[in-house]
């Protein structure tokens, strides 16, 4: 059972969704996620896309993150969501989108909203073509300073995936997952 790691909400267990489409990032890999991201999470606002369980938006909630924006679909994980904010008590700054992804990204987009990290975990099988079709959305809600991170199984994505706006910073494999890091190109 996957739990906090640090922060305000520290050891607090969480709840995982009953689907089977929902796939829990192992904890070695969020530790590597957060201790790569150490100096930017404090006061950050975060946006985590296919949410799942809420564990990487609340673990930013816990570690100072200002705001954790979670998008996600499927019925059974907004409730594990609801719970595990209830459980972590991180509900100040914690907003859930229930809803599809794309109209959810295109209305942040509208709205202006910008975020310091953008988190996605998406379906493994679908991921290029996803993140190609998302690049746009995404692109106009990172900061000029954010991160993109996305989680996939094994594969590593094309450096060039959101070019010409953003450039690849690195990838690290952990176990059958490997995060990718995208940031702004600098001028």
């Amino acid at each position: 059972m996957p739990r906090i790691i640090t922060g305000k909400a520290r050891g607090v267990k969480l709840v995982m969704p009953d689907a089977a489409a929902c796939r829990p990032t192992p904890g070695r890999t969020k530790e590597a996620l957060f201790s790569i991201l150490a100096g930017r999470v404090e006061g950050a606002r975060v946006l985590d896309v296919f949410a799942g369980s809420g564990q990487i938006a609340l673990e930013a909630l816990s570690r100072g993150a200002l705001q954790a924006v979670m998008i996600e679909s499927d019925r059974k994980a907004l409730a594990a969501i609801a719970e595990n904010i209830r459980r972590t008590k991180l509900e100040e700054g914690a907003v859930v989108l229930p809803g599809d992804y794309r109209s959810r990204l295109r209305r942040l987009a509208r709205l202006a909203d910008r975020f310091d990290i953008i988190y996605l975990d998406p379906p493994w099988r679908h991921a290029a073509d996803l993140l190609r079709q998302m690049a746009e959305p995404l692109v106009a809600l990172l900061e000029s300073s954010g991160i993109l991170v996305i989680e996939t199984d094994g594969v590593l994505l094309p450096q060039n995936l959101f070019d010409p706006l953003l450039s690849w910073s690195r990838s690290c494999q952990y176990g059958a997952g490997m995060l990718s890091f995208y940031q702004f190109k600098p001028d």
